[in-house]
């Protein structure tokens, strides 16, 4: 059953934020989002009469594609993908994460490259396209804000946590007093 929350989103993205217009191509790009939410935005670029083209990216595939690119691959990539894109008149971009440091151990030589053979890209997304970019929430941005994804915010507020002994502890590893709150 699709969550109603999502629609609402959905159409908040094509109606205000990208304006979708009949027959405009929007691309929506989802990394590491829930398919439903994917779904909620094809159904929004139809009902405002777009046309919806779909990519999906997953990080853990992304950084085996990243481990060894070369110019060569990255050539191609852009290559394709800004053909891609002059094409759109839209761009909506939906950005989870199931873990935050999944390109940690991508060589930095390797990223600086991927960043300076897609930049073209880039700027014909941000120069010449309606685009809104979102961050989708996950557990492992919620642990990269310091909150634990399951307890309530005013929990994770917290500024001291309790010792052992009972004494406050100011600045201690959130981490520590959620484990310890149960």
């Amino acid at each position: 059953m699709q969550d109603a929350r999502f629609d609402k989103l959905a159409s908040l993205l094509v109606d205000y934020s990208t304006d979708l217009k009949r027959d405009e191509k929007v691309l929506i790009e989802c990394f590491d989002a829930p398919d439903e939410m994917t779904i909620a935005l094809i159904r929004a670029a139809r009902k405002a009469k777009a046309i919806p083209f779909v990519q999906l990216q997953q990080a853990r595939v992304t950084r085996e594609l990243a481990l060894e690119i070369d110019a060569r691959a990255l050539n191609l990539t852009a290559a394709h993908e800004l053909a891609r894109m002059k094409k759109m008149d839209a761009y909506i971009a939906i950005r989870g994460s199931n873990n935050i440091s999944e390109l940690a151990d991508v060589p930095i030589d390797k990223m600086k490259l991927v960043a300076k053979k897609l930049r073209p890209l880039q700027d014909q997304r941000v120069q010449k396209t309606k685009w809104v970019v979102l961050r989708w929430p996950t557990p492992a941005m919620a642990q990269l804000a310091g909150m634990h994804p399951r307890l309530p915010q005013a929990a994770t507020r917290d500024e001291s946590a309790q010792s052992a002994d009972g004494e406050n502890q100011p600045g201690a590893d959130q981490r520590a007093r959620h484990r310890s709150a149960f």
